[in-house]
């Protein structure tokens, strides 16, 4: 068991090990790591840490997970989405990558409407319905669900870069996404219903086959939210800036 006792973020210090056993051939390429519970137990951390450790490592490009079999080294051909953004921790944080975000997404959408599969649709209705119906006063549980939303809409494009790219920033999203729904607590039920509207709008746009409308749809999304950041900054709306 090695306990981890240094100062610093855990998270970090778990991946600057792990990092370490992978470059030192201790886990090789396509080797199974060990478990989160393993993992937990061993650095004597919480399975949060763990988790969040992880997610740097597959952003890193180090590991990949497949599902229901575990976490992997990378193999050395494999092409993954190395694409590494700091930590984020605060409103401006949260705006930048919703900033990158809207100009991922706008253009996700638009394929979105313009390719969408009946099948493509079912998975966007379902991810739609469930958060309609989600009852519950769990912020993380709302932005997972949020999340997946948009997801479905990015798998719909029919180019796998674009789910893979939220996959592989879904931390930063997540953060905006729960920050998001904590600050509505006190009006969840008026907060929820309005996110809803905007959603079944966007749904709307795709299954009509409008990119232009999907668009203008993500675009009013988002942007509030963008807007609402800038706001607490004392920076100019989004509006303001495309003028």
């Amino acid at each position: 068991m090695s306990i981890i006792t240094q100062r610093g973020n855990l998270a970090e210090i778990v991946v600057a090990k792990l990092t370490e056993r992978i470059d030192s051939g201790l886990y090789t390429p396509g080797e199974k790591i060990p478990s989160s519970a393993q993992l937990c137990e061993e650095f004597g951390v919480s399975r949060t840490v763990v988790r969040e450790a992880l997610a740097s490592l597959k952003v890193a490009g180090r590991v990949i997970a497949r599902q229901g079999a575990g976490v992997y080294v990378t193999e050395k051909d494999a092409k993954v989405l190395n694409f590494e953004i700091s930590r984020i921790e605060d409103i401006r944080s949260a705006m930048q990558i919703l900033e990158l975000r809207l100009g991922v997404e706008m253009q996700s959408v638009a394929l979105a409407a313009a390719r969408r599969t009946p099948e493509a649709l079912a998975e966007i209705a379902r991810a739609y319905d469930y958060l309609e119906n989600l009852e519950t006063d769990d912020a993380e549980l709302e932005a997972q669900a949020d999340f997946e939303f948009h997801l479905a809409i990015a798998k719909a494009t029919r180019n796998p870069h674009f789910p893979h790219f939220l996959e592989a920033v879904k931390g930063e999203i997540s953060f905006d996404l729960v920050l998001k729904h904590r600050q509505s607590a006190r009006t969840y039920q008026t907060y929820l219903k309005k996110i809803n509207k905007e959603h079944s709008v966007i749904l709307a746009a795709i299954t009509q086959g409008d990119p232009k409308a999907a668009k203008n749809a993500l675009g009013l999304h988002l942007e509030e939210s963008l807007n609402r950041y800038r706001a607490m900054l004392d920076e100019p709306a989004s509006s303001e800036l495309t003028e």
